[in-house]
């Protein structure tokens, strides 16, 4: 059975948010980019302008953006979510030279494997192309939903984080060399829990075979992120926002190859 899953953008005529003046001003204060204010916009499929256009027609960048988020998003979608189904919001703010600022869970589909196959579609897709010249603004924000279509359900209790994982690098160096991460015991992570991840280079018969790691998280930094030690990676003490923390092995022999996993941290109450 394959996933079904939608990300449509039937037309490019967007809406942008409405706020009064002194309301925008208190809003900045707190969030310079306009991310999880409630702010409406006007749905166009499912993808809404946040923030003002500045009169910029947006949907020819829009639509390639659009594109690359969602065949990064379904080459990321494991196996084990193709019986599951779930709804998802994801706010974030992109810059005029194309970077993402901010992101956002805005709303939950309420699996979290869901959720991070959406989350790592946008995060892999960064840098996106320059805004266009046109555009005097400072950053573009936006909200985007993924659904999920399924038929059926995993048994109860099970998810895809409990799963063993495998994470093949994107693609071979030109002197061949690759790298494979594997968590056997599936991405989910208790706080201040540990859990195995290794990682296996490839296409190399050098005698540096190794990997160097490194830790990073949109809401966290350094060791509130976490470390990894060998082949083990431990979690923080104090919950970071958003919940995911992305492991990077990068090889010693070659540093062009690389790989990356997304661990989600949880309560220890969830598991």
């Amino acid at each position: 059975m394959k996933l079904v899953f939608v990300l449509l953008f039937c037309a490019f005529a967007f809406g942008q948010a409405s706020t009064n003046p002194s309301e925008s001003k208190a809003q900045n204060q707190d969030n310079e980019f306009g991310l999880g204010i409630k702010a409406q916009g006007r749905e166009s499929g499912d993808l809404d302008i946040l923030s003002d256009t500045r009169g910029v027609d947006f949907g020819p960048y829009l639509k390639r953006m659009v594109k690359e988020i969602r065949d990064n998003w379904y080459t990321l979608i494991p196996n084990c979510a193709q019986t599951m189904k779930g709804r998802l919001a994801i706010e974030f703010a992109i810059l005029k030279e194309g970077g993402i600022a901010d992101m956002r869970l805005v709303a939950t589909s309420g699996e979290t494997v869901l959720d991070r196959a959406a989350w790592d579609g946008i995060r892999s897709s960064n840098p996106f192309p320059a805004l266009p010249s046109e555009f005097t603004g400072p950053s573009l924000a936006l909200r985007l939903r993924f659904s999920y279509n399924p038929k059926d359900k995993l048994p109860s209790g099970k998810t895809c984080d409990d799963y063993p994982l495998k994470v093949v690098s994107s693609g071979k160096t030109e002197s061949g060399i690759g790298i494979v991460i594997s968590a056997p015991d599936g991405v989910r992570v208790p706080l201040g829990g540990s859990r195995l991840v290794s990682a296996t280079v490839t296409g190399t018969e050098l005698k540096e075979n190794g990997v160097e790691w490194t830790v990073s998280g949109i809401g966290c930094s350094g060791p509130a992120c976490g470390e990894m030690a060998n082949d083990s990676y431990r979690a923080p003490s104090v919950m970071p926002s958003p919940p995911f923390i992305t492991l990077t092995a990068i090889s010693k022999a070659e540093h062009a190859a690389k790989a990356s996993v997304t661990l989600h941290i949880v309560a220890n109450s969830s598991r």
